[in-house]
């Protein structure tokens, strides 16, 4: 029998510390927002800098348009993919109608609401200038 209420007390014990506060909590984690949505901003040739409009709509399925120029209807517009690892995008596009061909790489801020990077020829991402767009 003093076995049987040892145990008990025990057990009791036990259960009681598990139930009480969390000397760690963890504060909940929002899913990170995506890159998805048009982003606005400007681009600059070699240290020029960023003046000229462009955007970039960035799809779901790795797809992207860029417009080159501040008003969306009446620029120049390309056709691309986009890969994002990290904090890190990086895009190749090419002007419609057989345009050339232009590479970027920028970094996302953490909340995901604006992309600064360089941009250049072919699949060369760099060399040519200098661009940061905002999320709308």
């Amino acid at each position: 029998m003093k076995k049987l209420v040892l145990m008990l007390a025990c057990l009791t014990g036990v259960l009681l510390s598990s139930c009480g506060k969390d000397d760690n909590p963890t504060a909940p984690t929002a899913a990170a927002p995506g890159i998805s949505g048009l982003w606005i901003g400007k681009y600059g040739s070699a240290t020029a800098y960023p003046s000229s409009g462009y955007s970039f709509y960035y799809r779901a399925d790795g797809s992207v348009r860029v417009y080159d120029g501040a008003d969306t209807a009446a620029a120049s517009k390309a056709e691309g993919t986009y890969t994002l690892v990290g904090s890190t995008v990086a895009s190749t596009y090419t002007y419609l109608g057989g345009g050339s061909t232009f590479s970027t790489t920028a970094t996302v801020n953490t909340q995901f609401t604006f992309i600064e990077g360089t941009w250049g020829p072919g699949s060369t991402p760099s060399g040519s200038g200098l661009y940061f767009v905002v999320k709308q």
